[in-house]
Parts: structure tokens; C-alpha cells; sequence
């Protein structure tokens, strides 16, 4: 078993609890990392790792950063436990709240929708994936929980939690870069293969060589939060803004939340249009593709070039300043 497990959810007292077990059933020191805890000076900062960690159980704190956590301690090699609450898991993920309610400016973890984010991220970073409380849910309903889990993170083992030990037993995958665990990233990579599935579940990958109208994005987003192609639940990956030209940004959308923010110019180098990817419940792939498809730019606004595109009317949220260039993959 990989020498640190880490504990990780947004349901503070059900994470916090079965923490605790897993250190009493295992015999192992029970460590608590929370965001006070952390490096300051920027919103999510690292974590310092203790050299005690080592054999522990530590309990992820709900608004710590998650990724440099796990990092710290090992990386894929990190036995990552994402606890779920059976009883409001899909709830969790359409949650609109903060993280924190009194987040000072440009910390992250007050975003509208930061909480929704977090849970995704927890789901997409495990190993495995257990379910509490699961006795008092309907069957139809856990395997719809089960199946969404498998979607967004198909490597991941899933299981119904009777106890630490047990949820522990069954090997899991430790292969591979952590971050390539996310259903999404497993999508665009042509390797989306989800245990558990469920006939109301699906995942979309969605392509468009065109950029994207800013004020008919906006419009098609309202239309998709409104349920013109069912319930997205989760959504991530590449995309481009015709009024903000030569910059790719990255896609992340959990619930009713959308953040479209800059990873640098780069030329058209990456391509040059969307790569994103859906995931929800009773999704309709051609809706989907129609509503997305009316935001891309027409033949005459192609036509028209990037100087004209700087003048479309653009509602979403201004960008701070790129960095100058994404390094290509030999650099």
C-alpha cells in the first residue's frame, strides 16, 4: 500500500470521521492539513509536507489546494481516498457557494461556484472513490452517483464503504501522471473507458475549429446552465475567444459555475479552435453541439480577421495580462 493516504471531500465532518477510522483500523498517525496551515501569499499556496507524513493518514482540509497536496506527498504514489456523501453527492457538485465566505479579493476559494469546483477536482484526483451514508439512497440514484464518479475520473476505483479496510483492499491504479486521471483529460486523449456506467450518464467531446463569438457564448452558456441540452454537471478543457485573438484559455465548468481563464499566446500553435469536453445527465449530443455551434463564428466573421473580431461586443469577464507564449513541447 502507498505510504500516505490521503483523505479528501468537501463534507467536512464525514471526511474528517472516516479519516479517523482509517487511522485507528490501520494503526497509523492521523495528520490534519488545513489551509491555515499552509504557505501564505497567494490563494491556494503549497503545502508544507511534514517529514512525519510518511505512513500517515492525512486528512485534507475542504479548501486547501488539493493538487500541490497531493503532490507534496508523492504525487500519483499517494493512496488519494475521495470520500462522498451519498446523500447530496450531485448536489455538491451544482453547489454555487464559496469555499470561504469572507475570501479577500483574488483569493480563488471565494469564486461563486468555488465549493462545486473543489468537489470535482476531489473526485478527479482520487485512486478511489467511496460512498457513505449510501444506505439511505436509493438504488437507481447511487448508480447514477456511481456512474457520474466513473465519468469523471475512469481510473478511479469506486466502492460502496462499509469499512476502511475494506474500501483498501482492492488494488488501485498509482500508474501515470495524476493529473491525467480527470475523465476529461482521459476523453480528449481517446481513452475515456468508465467502469461504472449508467444509462442516463454520458460524456461528450465536443470540437470546433472556430473561435467562439464572446456575446454568443455567453447567451449559449445561459441556455446550456438552463438545460437546452440536459444537466451538465462538469465540463473542461481548450478554448478560443474570438475578441481576445492568439490567446488559448482553459474551459472549467462545474454546476452553474464557468470559469474561461488565459494559459498564454501561443500563435495557433495548440490549435485553433475547442476541445471540450461534457459530462452530465441525459445530455443530447446534437442540441449540444447546435447551441455551441451557433456561438462559433460564421463565414463572414471568419472572414473578417482578428481586427475586426477585437470589436465584437464581449461580455465575459477580462483576463489579467498572458503570459507572451506557451513553450512548445521541445522547449
Amino acid at each position: 500500500m502507498p505510504r500516505t493516504i490521503a483523505i479528501m471531500g468537501v463534507c467536512a465532518p464525514e471526511r474528517r470521521a472516516y479519516a479517523e477510522r482509517t487511522a485507528i483500523a490501520l494503526e497509523r498517525p492521523l495528520h490534519l492539513l488545513r489551509f491555515a496551515d499552509l504557505r501564505a501569499a497567494h490563494a491556494l499556496p503549497t503545502p508544507r509536507p511534514r517529514s512525519t507524513d510518511d505512513h500517515a493518514v492525512v486528512d485534507l482540509g475542504t479548501d486547501v489546494d488539493l493538487i500541490h497536496s497531493l503532490v507534496a506527498r508523492g504525487g500519483a504514489d499517494v493512496e488519494a481516498v475521495c470520500v462522498v456523501d451519498a446523500r447530496h453527492m450531485i448536489g455538491d457538485l451544482l453547489d454555487d457557494a464559496a469555499l470561504v465566505a469572507s475570501a479577500k479579493p483574488g483569493d480563488t476559494r471565494g469564486d461563486v461556484g468555488a465549493r462545486a469546483r473543489q468537489a470535482a477536482l476531489a473526485l478527479e484526483l482520487a485512486s478511489r472513490i467511496v460512498w457513505i451514508n449510501w444506505e439511505q439512497v436509493p438504488t437507481p440514484a447511487l448508480a447514477v452517483q456511481m456512474a457520474l464518479a466513473s465519468h469523471l475520473n475512469p481510473t478511479a476505483v469506486v466502492r460502496l464503504s462499509r469499512d476502511p479496510l475494506s474500501d483498501l483492499r482492492s488494488p488501485a491504479a498509482h500508474e501515470g501522471e495524476l493529473l491525467e486521471r480527470a475523465g476529461w483529460v482521459r476523453a480528449l486523449n481517446g481513452e475515456h473507458d468508465p467502469f461504472m456506467r449508467d444509462n442516463r450518464v454520458a460524456t461528450l467531446v465536443y470540437e470546433q475549429v472556430r473561435p467562439f463569438h464572446p456575446q454568443r457564448l455567453s447567451a449559449a452558456l445561459d441556455r446550456l446552465d438552463d438545460g437546452a441540452a440536459g444537466r451538465l454537471v462538469r465540463s473542461a478543457g481548450f478554448c478560443r475567444l474570438a475578441s481576445r485573438p492568439g490567446i488559448l484559455a482553459r474551459w472549467e465548468h462545474v454546476g452553474s459555475a464557468m470559469w474561461i481563464e488565459p494559459l498564454g499566446t501561443d500563435d495557433g500553435r495548440m490549435g485553433l479552435g475547442q476541445e471540450i469536453v461534457f459530462t452530465g445527465l441525459d445530455l443530447s449530443a446534437p442540441r449540444l453541439a447546435h447551441v455551441l455551434d451557433e456561438a462559433a463564428l460564421t463565414d463572414d466573421e471568419l472572414a473578417a480577421g482578428p481586427i475586426a473580431w477585437r470589436g465584437f461586443t464581449d461580455p465575459l469577464p477580462a483576463w489579467p495580462a498572458t503570459q507572451p507564449s506557451i513553450p512548445d513541447a521541445a522547449d
